[in-house]
């Protein structure tokens, strides 16, 4: 996945292109799909190529996601139906006419119907998930935040690291730890009885979010 070498930090980026300044990797103009302080403050603009924040640099309020470094690329036109489509999972094909028409996309030079043509894009990116939820699926782990009288929970492992960091940040006495999610529903329970006035915070994008 990584094409640039972690540590060539000062190589110029190729032009049109964004890559984290801190791995080398690939970066987006896109938010995270995940991100522990929503609410609190906002989140970054940027992303590696899975979703994930870039990784974490010192700032003024302790660490943050750095930012990408080089120029965007205009994405394609079916470039940016897939990215709509992982953002927005519920858009239809209008929503997505719109949004090319918004961000001054000519649908009219995609060969054929643009609706139609739009369509079996998103019947294609809903195929391909499917396809991959079974291998996904018995790998699901649950990763555990706990500093303070707070504990955070998330299923994507670089959220949960920025998470420790931003409490570590606040010298607080932080744990970390990852757990299937049956055993999360288990150490939940436990938790709850044994230290009632315990703030747990579900972030999984998959759960609506709890808070006891």
């Amino acid at each position: 996945m990584m094409n640039t070498p972690p540590h060539d930090h000062d190589r110029p980026a190729e032009p049109g292109s964004l890559r984290c300044p801190e791995c080398g990797e690939p970066a987006r103009p896109v938010p995270p799909r995940e991100w522990p302080l929503a609410g609190f403050a906002a989140g970054p603009g940027a992303s590696h190529l899975d979703g994930t924040a870039l990784c974490p640099v010192p700032g003024p309020h302790g660490s943050q996601p750095a930012e990408p470094v080089g120029a965007p690329a205009r994405l394609t036109m079916w470039q940016t139906v897939r990215q709509s489509w992982l953002t927005h999972p519920d858009w239809t094909t209008a929503d997505h006419l719109a949004w090319l028409d918004g961000e001054g996309y000519d649908t009219d030079l995609i060969d054929g119907d643009p609706a139609e043509v739009i369509s079996q894009w998103l019947t294609g990116h809903r195929r391909t998930a499917r396809l991959i939820e079974p291998s996904t699926a018995t790998e699901a782990r649950v990763y555990v935040v706990a500093g303070g009288d707070m504990v955070a929970v998330f299923n994507n492992p670089d959220a949960a690291d920025i998470q420790r960091t931003v409490m570590e940040a606040a010298n607080l006495d932080t744990i970390a730890s990852s757990m299937t999610p049956g055993q999360w529903d288990i150490a939940r329970e436990i938790l709850l009885a044994e230290h009632p006035t315990l703030v747990i915070t579900d972030a999984r994008h998959d759960v609506t979010g709890q808070t006891a």
